[in-house]
């Protein structure tokens, strides 16, 4: 991986080293309008896709999409998250947090297939229109993963139970190690074209949330090479 970088758009992350500050591009939260999703690129397109990019709260999981427009070969998304992320909204095609792996289904056609790990069972069975290649699989499931293609992998600590990440969105029951060790069947099984992760808690943290969620950040870049 080439390094890490912090996509500040709360001011979670104000002074850590490689911050791309957009604290101040409005049309963010949660849904992204079109002004905003033009800046946006335009400040995202000298990161590397082979690289950590810490993506702020859930409300912002879209900035994923921007990540895999980069990406021209045949890939898969592996989601860790609670929700599917796969609703688009109702008032009409506006990238949002909800919504964006829907989005990246229909816009890139070298994206082969979405494996969507610890996803509410409800949720998911909930979706209308899910092709075959948009899966849910549980975290001791990723073995079933096919090798045949890269993988970008994605995270959203909301996957986790409370008892180690306090995030802005209900949570899933995930604990740490089974994330990491699906983290490392997939680092040792797989070519891993780039990783982001959300679910910092952009409402009022208090110092001892913040603690927690950096270190299963800190966590997380062990599992791959920087």
């Amino acid at each position: 991986m080439k390094g890490e970088y912090y996509i500040n758009l709360s001011g979670i992350y104000d002074g850590f080293l490689s911050e791309i500050d957009c604290k101040s591009v409005s049309g963010t939260n949660c849904y992204c309008d079109a002004t905003a999703k033009d800046t946006l690129r335009d400040r995202l397109k000298d990161i590397p896709v082979d690289a950590f990019h810490f993506l702020d709260s859930g409300n912002y999981h879209y900035l994923s999409y921007f990540f895999l427009e980069q990406i021209k070969e045949e890939y898969a998304l592996v989601l860790f998250d609670k929700h599917p992320d796969y609703q688009l909204p109702s008032f009409g095609e506006i990238l949002s947090c909800g919504g964006w792996v829907k989005n990246a289904w229909e816009d890139f056609s070298n994206l082969k297939a979405v494996y969507m790990i610890g996803v509410d069972e409800n949720l998911y069975d909930s979706l209308e229109d899910v092709p075959k290649s948009v899966k849910r699989l549980n975290a001791g499931d990723v073995c079933k993963i096919p090798t045949d293609l890269p993988l970008y992998i994605s995270v959203d600590k909301d996957v986790l139970s409370e008892e180690f990440v306090s995030c802005d969105w209900d949570q899933g029951d995930m604990s740490l190690e089974e994330l990491l060790c699906a983290l490392r069947e997939l680092r040792d099984n797989h070519p891993i074209l780039g990783v982001d992760v959300c679910g910092e808690k952009k409402e009022s943290p208090t110092d001892a949330q913040r603690d927690r969620n950096q270190k299963v950040n800190d966590e997380i870049l062990k599992v791959f090479p920087l």
